[in-house]
């Protein structure tokens, strides 16, 4: 009895798993979109299969249908099922899947009856990833949209279920996982067609990823997708509010295509993408400013700076301190300590008083030491301030001895490099392209600016 009741537990427990997973992840494909990239691959093709291993509610295996009945009309159930399948581990879209599939199939002239068997054939619900292909089984063509999702937002029990049957390279997001086994599952001469977010392409922690995958499969096909009009509204998400993602179409092939390494891939940029001479880096001190934790803490205000010895404050800014493009008034500092030596009373009454409210990754020890170091920050001199959320490079003067705050970025002119030159550089329309080709994007409009990438700007 407790043997079943703990089983019960566990099922219960993994449908709750499954649905929240869903509704994280459901994002719908246009049917454009999807047309577009089954004609990429040549689809279809003689007897070439198709897998879809996220299928939701079948909009790309319906596509690869009807296309396949236009091929060929006379199709039998046995090859249907033969050259088409798909997996879907949430049960109402799987149901949703078979539907499209057997109502596709009974305006092609076949019986309810047999159109709704076949469609059960062909999608399975199940879970692409724990119970899916046997090993040794190889596709022609893996299509669809597999969900995009972090591995810390990933829900608890499927989290470890994945991670016993995936390497740490592919584990710190789903999307990471479905490439990783699909490119597994490949034909000798097969692809990979998929609708994707694109930070795998080019962040840091899908280096390996990237570089293992570049062992089995080249880039083929890459392109940005508009994200108004790449998707559907599923029931379940807000009308008028997009995914929050920035999509590509992408296709890899095992057979050639351009080489997958663990090198940043920014779609719309050249193969040959490496600056000629000199970049900003070579010629200028690129930082980030520091964090310092919770506000009112060593970050104060004109009030709290009255209180404490004017020697261990420096004036901070941020991006809210921009207006009309320049600095603003002052209106808050940064409390300066020594790790080595315990700062003045004043001071370590205030921290006393005010590290409580801390937030917990800022807690340092000794207590008066910041959460971030910003002593080799060279901040005694003039530099450009430039916020790490932005639409574009758009480099504000900062005067010497001004701290800039929560990463913004910071640029200090070398020897004999004068700021008005760096800013006429960061201003220039070359760089405005070359940045936005190649920044992460956010939402609105926005992109995220990092010091690793302002340093590689050609100059």
């Amino acid at each position: 009895m407790e043997c079943a009741q703990n089983t019960l537990f566990r099922d219960d427990a993994r449908e709750a798993a499954v649905e929240a997973l869903h509704a994280a992840t459901a994002i719908y494909t246009a049917e454009p979109v999807v047309d577009d990239l089954l004609a990429h691959v040549g689809w279809p093709r003689a007897d070439r299969c198709l897998v879809d291993p996220s299928c939701g509610d079948g909009i790309f295996l319906g596509r690869a249908l009807h296309k396949l009945l236009q091929a060929r009309p006379a199709i039998s159930a046995g090859d249907l099922v033969a050259v088409l399948e798909g997996w879907e581990v949430h049960p109402f879209a799987a149901s949703q899947a078979r539907g499209r599939l057997a109502g596709q199939l009974a305006g092609h002239g076949w019986s309810a009856g047999a159109a709704a068997e076949v469609s059960v054939r062909i999608v399975r619900n199940a879970d692409f990833l724990t119970h899916g292909p046997v090993e040794g089984r190889r596709y022609h063509v893996i299509a669809g949209n597999p969900p995009y999702l972090r591995a810390v937002n990933i829900p608890a029990v499927l989290r470890a279920e994945y991670s016993e049957v995936t390497p740490k390279y592919a584990q710190a997001d789903l999307l990471h996982t479905f490439l990783d086994r699909c490119a597994s599952l490949l034909a000798p001469d097969g692809v990979v067609a998929m609708v994707t977010a694109d930070r795998w392409l080019f962040n840091a922690n899908a280096s390996q990823l990237r570089q293992e995958l570049g062992r089995r499969v080249g880039v083929r096909h890459l392109e940005r997708l508009d994200v108004s009009t790449a998707f559907y509204r599923p029931k379940q998400r807000q009308k008028g509010t997009p995914p929050r993602i920035h999509p590509v179409s992408v296709v890899l092939e095992a057979s050639g295509g351009r080489p997958l390494t663990g090198q940043a891939i920014h779609p719309g940029v050249p193969d040959i993408d490496v600056a000629s001479g000199r970049t900003l880096g070579d010629i200028a001190g690129v930082r980030q400013g520091p964090w310092l934790g919770t506000p009112g803490i060593f970050v104060v205000d004109e009030d709290g700076a009255r209180q404490l010895p004017p020697e261990c404050l420096v004036p901070a800014v941020g991006p809210r301190d921009i207006v009309n493009g320049k600095i603003g008034p002052i209106r808050r500092w940064a409390i300066r300590t020594d790790a080595g030596e315990p700062p003045p009373a004043p001071v370590m009454a205030h921290l006393e008083a005010a590290l409580p409210r801390m937030a917990l990754r800022g807690r340092r020890s000794p207590c008066w030491v910041p959460p971030e170091s910003w002593g080799p920050l060279p901040y005694d001199r003039p530099s450009l301030l430039i916020p790490r959320i932005a639409t574009g490079v758009r480099p504000v003067l900062l005067p010497a001895g001004v701290l800039p705050l929560n990463h913004d970025v910071s640029i200090v002119a070398a020897e004999g490099e004068p700021l008005t030159e760096l800013e006429k550089l960061l201003t220039s329309e070359e760089a405005d392209r070359w940045f936005k080709a190649r920044a992460p994007r956010l939402e609105s409009g926005y992109f995220s600016v990092t010091t690793t990438l302002l340093r590689q700007l050609p100059v």
